[in-house]
């Protein structure tokens, strides 16, 4: 049979061609691409990542290889694609739709890309295929909402970016992104009660078993014919019938990605608002004279992060960035959320604890209807220990698509992300490789500009 999902996507994949783009896709892509590599530099040393590195052997062949990012070094492609998944993973940091994090893919793109002699500008088409997909597979399929994780899109949508990046052909695209949807339907328990390093490692396994797909693909296997729309396919077993919104370019659609949020905090999205709230809030009060706080947000937001004993009790860093009462007890307390609210001794602190005791959480019917139309509303009512009420709401926080980071905070986030690990003046040639990155005809300078070396410091 035919499955109308799978050739859709496969077409996209296939005609998608940089001059396709709109100018706004363009930029969007640019500026989510620098976000993830800050993102992905600064979390260099992480402990995901060294997992992956001490398990990354050299490629079968030599065009089967993948660079890792912020080093010159080669590893097989998919276990490259894993590591560098890992870093941008890691601070919770990078971009996000409702259903997941569409940059997670550009680990792999980013491995594969420089070993194929890819330009900039096949890399951001890649890239604005996998985004597009991802987008698209989300809104229509809404798995995440039936107990399913991101990585399930992501795995379609990047198996179609590489494709893209690769100059597949339409035999050898249908079965990449075949053998990647059957192969891979991650269940949602990695996001459920106290959270692992799996949290922060999940996507990085989707994105290398799609690499992996890919190459079996291209070396002549083939796939099911009808993953999506067939029996015992995407919309049989999960779904329902679904149908994706047409891919640009066309006057009926659209590019999607600008609409994909860029963070300010490295927490999960919906606790973005929660620290802008705790950041006004005590300006009016001190925390040691609150009585009650009460967060009114949406659904998802309450069952992911303030809907079980564990989010009052963290005892991981992931599980203390994706609570809402820690990351507002923090921010109540400190002003601001960094990396160092995220060390043992500060999220295992009994003394923060009274603080967190005071806080609840619970679904607002009105702002979960705001939600619904890309609206992020979060309200907090406190009551002081004289009885006195205090009302805080936040709207479209910064990095939402009505509220976008300007070219300067962008820059900002890099240099600050990026100069510990490679120096300032590294850091400032790196930034402006990467924010020209569609004027490349090769990738090597820019990817050799993040090269991380030991012991240099911020002067460097």
């Amino acid at each position: 049979m035919v499955d109308p999902i799978l050739a859709s996507i496969a077409t996209f994949a296939n005609t998608l061609t940089f001059r396709d783009l709109s100018a706004a896709a363009v930029q969007a892509s640019k500026e989510r691409m620098l976000d993830a590599i800050a993102c992905g530099i600064a979390a260099h040393d992480c402990d995901t990542a060294a997992v992956g590195r001490s398990l990354a052997g050299g490629a079968s062949r030599p065009e089967w290889a993948g660079r890792l990012l912020g080093s010159k070094k080669l590893a097989a492609a998919d276990a490259a694609a894993f590591v560098n998944t890992c870093m941008i993973r890691n601070l919770d940091l990078n971009d996000i739709i409702q259903g997941g994090h569409p940059s997670d893919g550009l680990g792999a793109l980013l491995a594969v890309a420089p070993q194929v002699g890819a330009s900039g500008e096949r890399l951001i088409t890649a890239m604005v295929v996998m985004y597009e997909i991802i987008i698209r597979l989300q809104r229509a399929a809404r798995i995440r909402e039936k107990g399913w994780d991101q990585g399930y899109a992501l795995g379609v949508g990047l198996a179609a970016a590489l494709a893209n990046l690769m100059g597949l052909g339409r035999e050898a695209t249908l079965n990449a992104i075949a053998i990647t949807g059957v192969g891979n339907v991650p269940m949602r328990a990695t996001r459920a009660g106290q959270l692992s390093m799996w949290k922060g490692a999940a996507t990085a396994y989707a994105v290398r078993n799609a690499v992996y797909g890919v190459q079996l693909a291209a070396t002549g296997m083939t796939g099911p014919e009808a993953p999506f729309s067939g029996r015992h396919g995407l919309t049989d077993l999960i779904s329902g019938p679904i149908e994706l919104l047409p891919f640009p370019p066309g006057a009926a659609a659209d590019f999607f990605i600008p609409t994909v949020y860029i963070k300010y905090w490295p927490v999960a999205y919906s606790l973005q608002s929660v620290i802008w709230a705790g950041i006004e809030l005590r300006k009016r009060v001190a925390a040691d004279q609150l009585a009650s706080v009460v967060v009114y947000t949406y659904e998802f937001s309450w069952n992911e992060s303030g809907n079980e004993p564990a989010k009052w009790d963290p005892q991981t860093r992931e599980t203390a960035d994706h609570s809402i009462p820690y990351v507002l007890a923090r921010t109540l307390l400190h002003g601001l959320i960094d990396q160092q609210a995220f060390v043992p001794a500060s999220y295992l602190d009994p003394a923060i604890r009274p603080l967190m005791n005071c806080i609840d959480v619970r679904v607002d019917d009105g702002i979960e209807q705001e939600v619904q139309r890309g609206i992020i509303h979060l309200r907090v009512i406190a009551k002081d220990r004289s009885g006195k009420a205090h009302e805080i709401d936040i709207v479209n926080p910064p990095g939402h698509d009505k509220n976008p980071f300007t070219a300067k905070d962008l820059a900002a986030k890099f240099t600050r992300l990026c100069a510990p690990k490679l120096g300032k003046r590294r850091a400032a040639t790196a930034l402006r490789h990467w924010q020209n990155i569609e004027t490349c005809a090769e990738l090597k300078p820019a990817l050799d500009a993040l090269v991380v070396k030991a012991g240099l410091g911020a002067r460097g």
